[in-house]
């Protein structure tokens, strides 16, 4: 018989504190994440600057796809300590702004804390509002706000702190769409990354999830979109991606396409992803900020 979690608790998660880390990766770390999130498709030219050291194309040396910050800021060892079920934890949204590109290679400092809460119900989902800053050199490099459903941590009584806002798309016809192919083998070479979550990988895990067969990283579908973004709007250019943020809709099935319809606003652009196959929502709220 299946026994319902506990509620989250407010008090114990506020007051959480989260060591700060200094984490170092090199130059095989920034290309392997590359790869990870689709670089070296076909046509695959424009994408060397990300995955070849020596690549003539960038003119300085290797580039770092800027949503691999998701990746140095991971960190899931809080959530025993904060009374969290990893088995039930689900990723939400990720709201990324960029202030300075990663180096290829170095170290990072990653400071976290938890920021606010939101209940949707006893026996529904509980929501942890997530904020990781991520300094380079001395320099913050991004400020990264993830959103984590916990199923079955609501019911503590409310909301508690900050919460995490969402932009709307357009209701008109997208000026551009674009699909982009996921290869049935992303999952497993995503995990390599550091997210060993068995939901990814593991048929049994995700038959007891309810969501059929392992399913994509959230964090794998955003780094999709990053680099989607970059080639249609920044000529593969990271600095000119100064913020990126989407919910996650709904799970994606490793080798599915997903197709993205993108909306120009005066100060951003707006988009959403389906999963081509089955005509339904992955990413959605999402929102991009480019360097004028």
């Amino acid at each position: 018989m299946l026994i319902d979690p506990p509620p989250l608790e407010p008090n114990r998660l506020m007051a959480l504190a989260i060591p700060r880390r200094d984490v170092a990766y090199v130059e095989r770390d920034a290309m392997l994440y590359a790869l990870a999130v689709g670089c070296g498709s076909s046509p695959w030219e424009p994408d060397l600057p990300f995955v070849y050291e020596q690549s003539q194309l960038s003119g300085q040396g290797l580039r770092v796809v800027p949503s691999m910050a998701t990746m140095l800021a991971f960190d899931d060892s809080w959530l025993e300590p904060g009374g969290i079920d990893l088995s039930r934890v689900v990723h939400g949204a990720l709201d990324l702004t960029f202030h300075h590109p990663l180096a290829p290679a170095g170290v990072v400092e990653v400071a976290s804390r938890i920021i606010g809460l939101s209940d949707k119900g006893a026996g529904r989902g509980g929501v942890v509002l997530q904020e990781t800053i991520l300094t380079q050199n001395g320099v913050a490099a991004c400020a990264s706000l993830s959103t984590l459903f916990a199923r079955g941590g609501g019911g503590f009584g409310g909301s508690v702190g900050e919460q995490a806002a969402a932009h709307a798309v357009p209701d008109r016809a997208a000026d551009r769409v674009l699909a982009v192919p996921t290869a049935a083998n992303q999952a497993l070479l995503f995990r390599l990354l550091g997210d060993r979550n068995p939901l990814h990988v593991d048929p049994a895990v995700a038959e007891r999830a309810g969501v059929g067969k392992p399913i994509l990283h959230g964090a794998c579908t955003f780094g999709i979109a990053c680099v989607t973004l970059l080639r249609v709007f920044c000529g593969m250019e990271p600095g000119r991606l100064t913020r990126l943020a989407a919910r996650f809709a709904g799970p994606l099935y490793p080798g599915e396409t997903l197709a993205f319809a993108f909306w120009e606003e005066a100060d951003g652009i707006a988009f959403r992803a389906v999963a081509r196959e089955r005509e339904a929502i992955v990413l959605d709220n999402g929102w991009a900020v480019l360097a004028r």
